[in-house]
């Protein structure tokens, strides 16, 4: 950080502090305490309107059969052969006496499970992988993204989750009014899971992900969260990362949305304002801290679709 945004976040503590003397947090969120058999932790709910693009199944399915590489054994050249002899499908090779049984297999799985055909495929950028939430239902999503006192082995003191139905976006933050109510913030993001859950996140599957993981670990929680996993970091890379200056969210967010944050917390200052509210016990130093989570939320879901409809047009190809 510069040291302008230094004192940014200095004085907008400062500010904090002055114009949230005396609030209890019911005041500020309008949330509830929320009991899990690991404790408690505070609860914030919110749902939003939101218009999101997403590619129709046909239209994926079409443009995933036509490409024959999928199959194994089938490279560039050979596709180039086999579309000379007629076989301009996947569902053409059922005809082809070497690659039937590879054909039929591949099939069988992408109608089974889609997302774990295409996993073993396709690189974690590939839109392929982009265009399989259209194979499921838009509330299997999972929108997810966690503040941390640091970057190891240190307490995670707020989730937020998002899923989306009927063009509402609902956004759930579990937030930790006291260090000790990390687990139960734990137990409240995996009961929002289910075996249908698929994991969207920025840099989550490296950063955020493991971070909850080994947060479990040390609270005896014993779940693997295998799910499927979007990591919208990678396509945005693969998207954006020649004509943004970076991928940032925040930069995606001012060049895609044209939307800048105010009176943001930088995420490096986050646990100098939690420590603040917990020194203090004023609610203030909270305040841009859950609200800097739940526009990160709100912002995958905004990411997904614009990557979506960015490569729709691949989509005729």
């Amino acid at each position: 950080m510069s040291r302008q945004e230094i004192e940014n976040a200095r004085r907008l503590q400062e500010q904090l502090l002055d114009n949230h003397e005396g609030d209890v947090i019911d005041d500020v969120f309008q949330g509830e305490l929320y009991q899990t058999p690991g404790g408690s932790c505070y609860k914030i709910e919110e749902s939003l309107k939101i218009k999101l693009n997403s590619p129709r199944k046909e239209k994926v399915l079409s443009c995933i059969l036509k490409d024959i590489k999928l199959i194994n054994g089938i490279g560039e050249a050979r596709e180039r052969n086999l579309n000379r002899e007629g076989y301009q499908t996947i569902e053409d090779l059922l005809n082809h006496p070497q690659f039937k049984d590879n054909a039929t297999e591949f099939l069988n799985t992408l109608e089974n499970s889609p997302l774990d055909c295409l996993k073993r495929r396709c690189s974690n950028s590939h839109p392929y992988l982009l265009y399989s939430s259209s194979f499921g239902d838009m509330e299997d999503l999972l929108f997810f993204d966690i503040e941390t006192m640091g970057l190891k082995d240190r307490p995670v003191i707020l989730i937020g989750l998002a899923r989306i139905k009927d063009n509402k976006i609902t956004v759930k933050q579990y937030l930790s009014t006291d260090l000790k109510d990390e687990k139960s913030m734990l137990e409240g993001f995996i009961s929002d899971i289910n075996k249908n859950t698929v994991f969207v996140s920025f840099n989550g599957r490296s950063f955020d992900l493991p971070f909850i993981k080994g947060r479990n670990f040390h609270h005896g929680i014993w779940e693997e969260l295998n799910y499927h996993h979007l990591d919208l970091l990678h396509f945005s890379r693969r998207t954006w990362g020649r004509t943004l200056p970076n991928c940032r969210l925040q930069t995606l967010e001012k060049y895609l949305f044209n939307l800048e944050r105010y009176d943001d917390v930088p995420s490096s200052q986050v646990p100098a304002f939690y420590e603040k509210y917990l020194q203090t016990s004023n609610i203030g130093p909270l305040i841009p801290i859950v609200e800097h989570n739940r526009q990160d939320v709100v912002t995958l879901a905004k990411i997904l679709s614009k990557l979506q409809e960015e490569h729709d047009n691949g989509l005729n190809g």
